[in-house]
């Protein structure tokens, strides 16, 4: 999978370290490319040479963010990204947690549809967009309940 540590002194002088309120911004040169701006919440700024991860929002931009991961882990000198193994539905179940996620918190359903959806459905209560969050929504829960293990390839608990 590779050697993900916190090393900004092995990217040389091509770190450019910003304060600002609430955390630290570096902007990343490469050559020949625009800068890659990383931030950093204060609160989480990993060790430096120890591990660290990068969490990656699943939501309406989660393929420009896994994009934006692979192109940093090559800016700081990890070669090729990194490689998942392919899950069809990945997409499907990342957006089915964070439905589950929202829903934990209190939100409803048209509040989750209001930030997935861009625009909303016009008559909202017959939509097939509210059917399906339904059933990603049940889904999810389902899931969480224990249905992980069929993923894993779990045998039933006996």
């Amino acid at each position: 999978m590779g050697d993900l540590h916190f090393r900004p002194s092995a990217w040389g002088d091509r770190v450019v370290r910003i304060a600002a309120p609430g955390g630290v911004s570096l902007l990343i040169r490469r050559h020949g490319a625009p800068e890659l701006p990383l931030w950093i919440p204060a609160e989480l700024e990993p060790v430096s040479g120890k591990p660290f991860g990068l969490y990656l929002h699943p939501d309406r931009q989660h393929s420009e963010r896994v994009r934006a991961a692979e192109t940093f882990r090559r800016v700081i000198g990890l070669g090729a990204p990194l490689h998942v193994p392919p899950n069809p539905h990945a997409h499907r179940l990342a957006a089915m947690l964070y439905i589950y996620d929202l829903q934990s918190n209190g939100a409803s359903l048209r509040d989750i549809a209001g930030q997935l959806l861009d625009p909303l459905p016009d008559d909202w209560r017959l939509s097939s967009e509210r059917s399906d969050l339904r059933r990603l929504a049940d889904a999810a829960a389902e899931l969480v309940s224990g249905g992980y293990r069929r993923l894993l390839g779990a045998r039933p608990e006996a």
